[in-house]
């Protein structure tokens, strides 16, 4: 059995894309980006100054990301947990998993998302300054080692390609969520549902 779940946060654990085209509407009325949300949400699984690298945005991001960061917050309501998410989260935790979570969102944004689930989580990692986000295996291998878990025993679930990366290049194996917003690569095992993954680890 595995000793150690990583989870991605949007499109494994939250339901945030109308929460994220709600709040890029709001940075494409109030700055000069003008890139369509589908642009956009196709490279979520990256931290923010990444994907507007990426979008040929290279100037006042930081006052971007923080416009974004608001209005997300502001429309935070509109982001909801997955169905089976709090059962099997539960169901791992009585079982001796511990868990973590992995993500490209802010750590405000993540910490006010994770206090409505009231699950202990051995590890957060967000984007910092200190290491690389996904694809790079940086905060992958920051959760293992405060877990106090080797990759041997750890498993990561995601659902983009940037995940199956960060998973690869971390040597952890890696657990598509079908329900979420990316394509499982090929010969990638995929769960159909969330409840699942506590007979998939055993």
């Amino acid at each position: 059995m595995k000793r150690l779940v990583l989870f991605d946060l949007d499109g494994v654990l939250l339901h945030s894309r109308e929460n994220m085209r709600q709040a890029w509407t709001v940075v494409l009325e109030k700055t000069a980006v003008n890139r369509p949300f589908e642009d956009y949400f196709a490279l979520i699984g990256r931290p923010f100054k990444d994907i507007m690298a990426l979008l040929g945005v290279t100037s006042e991001v930081q006052q971007i990301e923080k416009i974004y960061m608001t209005a997300s917050f502001d429309f935070l309501a509109q982001a909801t947990f997955f169905p089976g998410v709090r059962e099997t989260l539960i169901q791992l935790r009585d079982m001796g998993v511990k868990m973590g979570v992995v993500t490209s969102k802010d750590l405000p944004r993540t910490k006010a998302v994770l206090a409505q689930l009231n699950i202990k989580f051995v590890s957060v990692q967000s984007p910092s300054d200190k290491f690389r986000g996904k694809p790079a295996p940086d905060h992958l291998l920051m959760a293992m080692a405060e877990a106090g878990e080797d990759p041997a025993d750890s498993l990561f679930m995601g659902d983009m390609d940037t995940d199956w990366q960060a998973g690869c290049r971390a040597g952890i194996d890696y657990v598509h969520a079908g329900w979420g917003y990316g394509n499982p690569p090929s010969l990638t095992p995929v769960l159909a549902s969330i409840t699942d993954l506590p007979t998939f680890i055993l």
